[in-house]
Order: structure tokens, then C-alpha cells, then sequence
């Protein structure tokens, strides 16, 4: 067989696979982050909600605007590096891999959300009247 003729079957090169592996990595971390901020824009939508109707306005999608937008777009581009990465360095393999490495952080971040805000990550908001100190 020629050289010409060699179908190369491996896409990436280890510099390739290491960096997808390190975004991945910082993913956790980032996700984290993004959760427990989207839980801080949560909490201070429902802390601030009676001054709010005390000045005859509302909180109603503060929490959105402030931490879901960026919770959203963290995972957006988390996924878009992940998926480039992932076929430069595993080819159509790579695909499921970034995809999966992206639920496995969102996971570890709510986890760590859910931990730091005692469980009631999904609890705050204006609506609840409950308190965390």
C-alpha cells in the first residue's frame, strides 16, 4: 500500500485530545459557578421582592435576565468548544464525548449548587417564602 493510498482513521493529534480533555475539566468548574450564580440571582430576587412591591414594582425576571442568561450561555459555549474540539480530536466519536462531558458538568455543578444553597437550589426564587440565612 502507498503512502498516497493510507486512509488515516485517527483525527487528532495529542495536543488536540489533551486540550479537549482540560476544557472538559474546567467545565466542572465553570459550571459550578454558573449554577451557583443562577442560584445567587434566585436568592436576591426573593430577598429584594417585597421592596420591590413596597416601591410598586417587581423582581419578576431578575433571576432570568442575571442567572439564567449566563447559566444558559456558559453551557452554549461549553458545548460549542467541546463539539469542536471533540471532532478535531476523536472525529464523529468526539461528538457524543462533548456532549456527555457537558451533562456530566452540569451535573457536578448543580450538585455543588445544591450544596452550597442546602438543597433548595430549585426552591428560591420570588415565589418561595422560605429564607436561607
Amino acid at each position: 500500500m502507498s503512502a498516497a493510498a493510507e486512509v488515516k482513521t485517527d483525527h487528532g493529534s495529542r495536543g488536540t485530545r489533551i486540550a479537549f480533555w482540560i476544557v472538559a475539566s474546567l467545565g466542572v468548574i465553570a459550571s459550578a459557578v454558573a449554577w451557583v450564580w443562577y442560584g445567587l440571582a434566585q436568592f436576591e430576587a426573593q430577598t429584594e421582592q417585597p421592596k420591590a412591591l413596597s416601591a410598586g414594582t417587581t423582581m419578576a425576571g431578575f433571576a432570568e435576565v442575571i442567572g439564567g442568561v449566563p447559566l444558559v450561555l456558559a453551557h452554549l459555549i461549553g458545548l460549542i468548544l467541546l463539539l469542536l474540539l471533540g471532532w478535531w480530536s476523536y472525529g464523529k466519536r468526539g461528538i457524543p464525548a462533548a456532549i456527555l462531558a457537558v451533562i456530566v458538568a452540569s451535573g457536578a455543578g448543580i450538585i455543588a449548587a445544591q450544596i452550597l444553597w442546602g438543597g433548595e437550589l430549585f426552591q428560591l426564587g420570588i415565589n418561595n417564602n422560605t429564607y436561607i440565612p
